[in-house]
């Protein structure tokens, strides 16, 4: 998969491909944050899980 990515970067608009990876990641993060929100998650252990790895 490492391969696959790095030719599609070297291939592709910088542009397209940080959209596509943008619009990934914020459609992850709002799914976690719908979860915590409807309490399918508990929103401390989400939150220090979060400030984890951002903290990194």
């Amino acid at each position: 998969m490492i391969k696959r990515w790095a030719k599609y970067v070297r291939t592709h608009d910088d542009q397209e491909w940080s959209r596509q990876q943008n619009r990934l990641i914020n459609s992850q993060l709002q799914s976690a944050n719908d979860m915590a929100a409807s309490g399918e998650t508990d929103p401390v252990r989400f939150a220090a899980a979060r400030d984890r790895i951002r903290d990194r």
